[in-house]
């Protein structure tokens, strides 16, 4: 599921770049959903999704069980999902079964469709246990786009074993020009475009996660099929690592944390809020006709360490205006504490100054915390981010101190 965009951000999008893209435009309400895609529930997990019932989420897919491979042989694992939470959102529920990378062959009636069609069973069987309405069944498999056509053997297996519930596959923008796409639609009652991918294969300078440039013209392109789908779009970031020569080494996302080897390079990825509030907004007011609503992967989390803040996802999915607020605080004490806090609802790439004056004579003693300098020219003090500083929406740091002879009356400013 997870999955970055090969290309340079390319912030913004037009109107008139949306409806160029496409003979029938609609402005039709469109649905806002949300992945739980976590394995393990922790209570930051329960809490999320709790509170989503009161957003302005439509509904929730959660991530059900992802069959591995065990020397070729299919295992399910499950996800511990907490029940007593789902029924706390009183929203339709999906329930979604990944299928980890195969090599092997295709097959509508072995151990390996088997396992698939048991697993896909008993996930609606728990759904139904826990009194858990589920709406609609997700398949989230990346496969190679040159075996759609034996891809639609699971498809087909899985088809009968969840029936009547809805079935739905999740597709890649790489599948759109294939040949057997359309047939692969036909045995589906609907399918996800995901538009965020894999991470580039070379270190760039700027890289985004989704590229709402190339999102339009896939959703352009799937809507010219004439079936009714979703996109995907992306509220996580990841950190890529590439070796000396350039190659990829590894992907570290909340739940993965490589140890990177000595030599390592790596590369920060975003999910762009400006820019994918702004296709969002473009989308709402006018979107391709068979373009029905869109999935944030992923809901966010208190926990995450490398996801959208709550207060910026919210601002996102109602359409709210997204704000860059840094503010700088000193306490009244002495020695007086620096601190730096992200009061808008953007993450921040801090890179800039603190300053710090005051009406009388000069302090005697400072220092700065890590990461930071500090120089004092008389009245005035200037705290230096030394490195790129990531302030989530809502955090704050602690900067530096200063220490006078008596307690100061100072001003404290951000200079970006």
């Amino acid at each position: 599921m997870l999955r970055t965009i090969q290309s340079t951000l390319i912030a913004g999008c037009s109107a008139w770049c949306l409806t160029a893209c496409h003979d029938q435009v609609t402005s039709s309400p469109l649905t806002q959903r949300a992945y739980v895609w976590q394995r393990e529930w922790t209570p930051a997990v329960s809490d999320a999704v709790k509170n989503a019932d009161t957003s302005k989420l439509d509904g929730l897919i959660l991530f059900g069980a992802e069959i591995v491979w065990d020397h070729g042989k299919p295992k399910p694992v499950r996800c511990s999902i907490n029940w007593q939470s789902v029924r706390s959102f009183h929203k339709p529920v999906s329930i979604a079964m990944r299928i980890a990378p195969y090599a092997g062959a295709f097959v509508a009636d072995d151990d390996v469709a088997r396992t698939l069609a048991d697993t896909a069973k008993s996930l609606l069987t728990k759904l139904n246990d826990e009194h858990v309405r589920c709406t609609e069944f997700q398949l989230d498999y990346d496969c190679p786009q040159k075996k759609l056509a034996s891809y639609a053997l699971w498809v087909r297996t899985l088809r009968k074993a969840v029936y009547p519930t809805r079935l739905v596959i999740t597709t890649l923008p790489a599948w759109l020009d294939e040949p057997e796409f359309v047939r692969l639609l036909e045995l589906a009652d609907g399918y996800v475009l995901q538009v965020h991918s894999m991470p580039p294969s070379q270190p760039a300078a700027h890289a985004s996660v989704c590229d709402p440039d190339r999102a339009i013209r896939w959703v352009a392109k799937a809507d010219k099929l004439a079936h009714p789908f979703e996109v995907a779009l992306s509220t996580y970031s990841a950190v890529v690592g590439y070796d000396e020569a350039g190659n990829l080494r590894g992907v570290a996302l909340d739940a993965v944390q490589p140890s990177w080897p000595d030599g390592t390079r790596t590369m920060h990825l975003d999910s762009d809020a400006e820019a994918l509030s702004a296709l969002v907004n473009e989308w709402r007011a006018s979107h391709p006709p068979h373009l029905r609503g869109i999935i944030w992967y992923r809901l966010p989390v208190a926990t995450d360490q490398r996801n959208w803040r709550t207060s910026t996802f919210s601002a996102v999915i109602e359409g709210r205006g997204l704000i860059h607020q840094l503010v700088a605080h000193a306490t009244d004490g002495n020695p007086a504490d620096l601190s730096i806090v992200n009061a808008g609802n953007l993450d921040e790439n801090f890179t800039g100054k603190v300053t710090a004056r005051w009406p009388d004579e000069a302090p005697v003693a400072s220092d700065a915390m890590r990461g930071w300098s500090v120089q004092i020219d008389g009245q005035h003090a200037e705290f230096t981010r030394t490195q790129p500083l990531r302030l989530p929406a809502g955090a704050g740091r602690s900067i530096g101190w200063l220490r006078f002879n008596q307690r100061a009356s100072l001003h404290v400013e951000v200079i970006r």
